[in-house]
């Protein structure tokens, strides 16, 4: 008689912009306890540069820098193909041609898994070998709570047809932090919807009796620093827009000029420019080397890098959204910073069997460390350790782990030695 397997199953969540320091035992309760009642929580997850969404969330399903997958920001233009991507154009963001690198979804599939995705970017491109098995077109406002209700109805399929790898994006948190800031009641708001919507998961599953047998990964893109409404730096006032071929990045300036011999001349003038102002000028194989983003034609020649909290615009560019009513005494936020940046840090966690509460990886106990906003008092040195921090390019490698696949060629180096896919067993990291 033919013998079944049964794939270990993994869901991946994501909440755009919900930055390390956003974690509280009040208000996020039910993330909050994924730590205290034998999860893993990491200090924090490093963003890749730069620290925007669709960079960030192709990376974490890749394992690769964005300058090897190639989104290098959310709108940029390919030289080679004389086309711009752009990230609010379905019609563009869909096509295959942008999307290097093999996402998880097409790995796990690849391997024998069925898999589901809903929203996460690059998810629907037009490449039949990187679609997974069910994938929902992209909606706006679809509440999170009603994004859980597609990932339980999911797994509530017939088990030939229930996936094994699951994966959701929710911007609620991130929307919330651009137009009211980062410490606004609104921002409030959003992450206590975002943790019901946790909390409602982890009772659907243990309801279908599936919270012992099934991991959960809540991680974020990146963070969210406070812009003043008046830390604008307009291009206009340092280049003659006219005289440049394309202007793209937020709150970046990457500049491409019309021909390759205005470059220096350009670079030069900005340098000289630049003294004593929120930016910094580079020539883009000038960039710290540990941003790791240079080695692609879609990154024009000339990078200007803001200050965190300041922005650049043209002032055509410049959005009356960003002067809208209702903000936060007249503070905005923003991402895309510096990916070292404490208010870029991302979260991490996760839950289920392959995951305990002694948590020893790469055959060392993990010290403890607190996050700031917690400080050293008594209540805090009581939790659980915190799991070291870590890029995000290393989650696909741990994703590919926990599903017992081998992973496509990918920018991370981590083993994670301690982490095991075999379902069934109660301890599956050494404790």
């Amino acid at each position: 008689m033919a013998c079944t397997v049964h794939h270990p199953t993994t869901i991946l969540l994501s909440f755009d912009g919900f930055r390390f320091d956003y974690l509280d035992p009040e208000l996020t309760p039910n993330l909050w306890q994924i730590r205290t009642e034998g999860g893993l929580q990491a200090e924090y997850l490093q963003p890749c540069f730069p620290s925007v969404t669709f960079p960030n969330h192709y990376s974490i399903v890749t394992g690769l820098y964005p300058e090897s997958h190639g989104i290098v920001a959310n709108k940029f233009y390919d030289p080679a193909l004389n086309s711009i991507f752009d990230y609010k154009d379905s019609e563009s963001r869909n096509q295959a041609q942008w999307w290097g690198g093999e996402p998880i979804w097409a790995t796990a599939r690849k391997h024998g898994h069925v898999t589901a995705v809903n929203a996460w970017p690059g998810y629907y491109t037009d490449n039949p070998a990187h679609a997974p098995n069910y994938r929902p077109e992209y909606r706006r406002g679809v509440s999170s709570r009603a994004k859980i209700d597609q990932l339980l109805a999911w797994l509530d399929l017939p088990l030939d047809e229930r996936p094994t790898f699951l994966a959701s994006y929710d911007p609620d948190v991130d929307r919330a932090g651009h137009q009211f800031s980062p410490e606004s009641t609104e921002v409030r708001e959003a992450l206590r919807r975002i943790d019901e919507s946790v909390g409602y998961l982890q009772a659907g599953l243990a309801e279908r009796h599936l919270a012992d047998v099934v991991n959960v990964i809540y991680l974020s893109d990146h963070g969210m620093a406070a812009v003043p409404q008046t830390n604008i730096i307009y291009l206009d006032d340092y280049v003659h827009i006219p005289t440049v071929r394309y202007v793209y990045g937020h709150p970046l300036a990457e500049i491409l000029p019309h021909s390759d011999g205005d470059v220096a001349a350009l670079y030069e003038d900005l340098v000289i420019k630049s003294n004593k102002q929120p930016w910094t000028v580079y020539l883009k194989q000038d960039l710290p080397r540990h941003w790791h983003f240079a080695d692609n034609d879609r990154i024009p020649p000339i990078v200007c890098v803001p200050d965190e909290g300041w922005v650049f615009f043209t002032r055509k560019s410049y959005p009356n959204s960003f002067l809208r009513k209702g903000t936060n005494d007249g503070v905005t936020g923003e991402h895309g910073y510096d990916n070292g940046l404490l208010s870029m840090r991302a979260i991490f966690l996760a839950q289920g069997p392959s995951f305990t509460k002694n948590h020893r990886l790469w055959g060392r106990p993990i010290q403890a460390r607190y996050p700031e906003r917690l400080g050293q008092d008594e209540a805090s040195q009581l939790l659980p350790p915190l799991h070291p921090p870590f890029p995000n390019v290393e989650v696909y490698n741990l994703l590919c782990q926990l599903l017992a696949i081998p992973p496509a060629p990918n920018n991370g180096t981590w083993v994670w030695e301690a982490v095991s896919a075999h379902p069934g067993t109660p301890d599956l990291l050494e404790s």
